[in-house]
């Protein structure tokens, strides 16, 4: 037996030493899992195989691996957490890795570790101090702090103020910047990408603001190049380098290197080049 087919093994063994009773708690308990730790709650829940259900606080261990995991209050888990669908809704606080096909969270999320899954999805304040790799979308709203870099196959959509200390890759990114300065320190790869101000923060419906206040587009990204195999359209963003087939520098941009373009190129009155646009062959791309 290989070395690895016994790790295999012994992580099987594990998984069934954990498996999860069903139990209902209303007030407050805690339900022992064979192998890694205890359940605290402090409010209501519902703890099973299949699902972890918490209303008020709760207290999880490491390792825990379950189908949904839905919490609504002040949840903290001590290690790596996976679930098929995970919501949560006021404070989380992750001592280890995310992993899980949907992931919603409203409020406030850290995670010490990375995060990882196809849908995720951030509402509020979140700070990840590894990296993001998603299989289909990433969408935040409000105050996002990655540490690493940020991998979505499909889309990436950053509405506020962001701060990526790594790269960001994907096929489709757009940002609407909030009041604040956003960085994304190591560049941004896609096939397209659109960077737009703000212009008003508050209550719109149908198309009109109703409450709130006009920005007056203060807010700007900060990065170093910006590549995409199709369209750029940017606004308020400061870097060295961007590469598209039509590319569109804005409003308020400031590019200190070169803007490539291999179809056709359009450059705001206000914004700031210090090199005249350059034309490629779209092969070079």
């Amino acid at each position: 037996m290989s070395r690895g087919e016994e790790k295999m093994k012994q992580y099987e063994k594990m998984l069934k030493r954990t498996i999860l009773p069903t139990t209902r708690v209303s007030g407050s308990g805690k339900v022992k899992v064979e192998g890694i730790g205890e359940v605290h709650i402090s409010g209501s829940g519902y703890v099973s195989p299949e699902e972890i259900k918490i209303s008020g606080s709760g207290r999880l261990p490491g390792g825990i691996k379950v189908g949904r995991l839905k919490c609504s209050g002040s949840i903290s888990v001590d290690g790596d957490v996976e679930a098929e669908e995970m919501h949560f809704s006021g404070s989380a606080v992750i001592a280890g890795n995310v992993t899980a096909k949907r992931l919603k969270a409203s409020g406030s999320f850290s995670a010490e570790g990375g995060a990882k899954g196809d849908l995720l999805v951030f509402s509020g304040s979140c700070r990840i101090l590894g990296g993001v790799e998603s299989n289909d979308t990433l969408r935040a709203h409000g105050s996002l702090r990655v540490l690493g870099d940020i991998n979505a196959r499909h889309r990436v959509e950053l509405h506020g103020r962001f701060v990526v200390d790594g790269k960001i890759v994907t096929r489709e990114f757009e940002a609407e910047l909030g009041r604040w300065e956003s960085h994304i320190k190591s560049g941004l790869e896609a096939i397209n990408v659109e960077v737009k101000k703000r212009e008003f923060e508050g209550i719109v419906i149908f198309g009109i603001p109703v409450f709130g206040i006009f920005s007056k587009g203060k807010g700007r990204i900060s990065t170093t190049d910006i590549i995409a195999k199709g369209r750029v359209f940017i606004e308020n963003v400061t870097c060295n380098n961007v590469t598209g087939r039509d590319v569109i520098i804005g409003e308020d941009c400031e590019i200190k290197g070169k803007v490539k373009y291999s179809g056709e190129v359009s450059i705001h009155p206000k914004a700031r080049l210090t090199n005249p646009p350059e034309k490629i062959e779209e092969k070079v791309l």
